[in-house]
């Protein structure tokens, strides 16, 4: 397409996502660094849709010298596009947890607790469980979680 003058108009589901994919895929001096950054905002999404897939993208970004960003959002993809299993969800809400397992206050590890088996017994929402660690996500400023795709996926 060399020497075309070409404007292109695209419609995407999630904008701003979208343009992260493309500035990723079209910037490759940018480095591996631009992958782990973006990876640090998917994992907890992809831990609880895929474990296979999460630990594939986490063997991927181990060479430091590679660029893999197509391999790297197909993986992602491919993880969303399964659906949650329980057991899976609550592996990452673990993870999660343990960003707060320290800095919780008593009621708030009760809490937490409470909603994990009532979540496992099938008496809780997803979304409703994962809205309480959104909610001391915010309360404890802790950024890596706030910046996570994990409540918005």
């Amino acid at each position: 397409m060399e020497g075309k003058d070409i404007d292109i108009m695209l419609e995407v589901k999630d904008k701003n996502l979208s343009t992260i994919k493309c500035i990723n895929a079209t910037q490759p001096q940018r480095g591996i660094q631009a992958l782990e950054k973006e990876w640090a905002r998917y994992k907890y999404v992809v831990l609880e849709h895929s474990h296979t897939l999460y630990n594939d993208i986490r063997q991927l970004l181990k060479d430091k010298k590679a660029y893999p960003v197509k391999e790297f959002y197909a993986s992602i993809q491919r993880a969303l596009e399964q659906d949650v299993e329980k057991g899976q969800a609550v592996n990452a809400a673990q993870h999660v947890w343990g960003y707060f397992k320290d800095i919780a206050d008593d009621k708030e590890v009760r809490a937490f607790q409470r909603n994990l088996q009532k979540f496992q017994d099938g008496n809780l929402k997803h979304a409703t469980f994962k809205r309480q660690m959104q909610r001391l996500a915010e309360k404890y400023e802790i950024p890596y979680l706030k910046q996570s795709l994990y409540f918005e996926l």
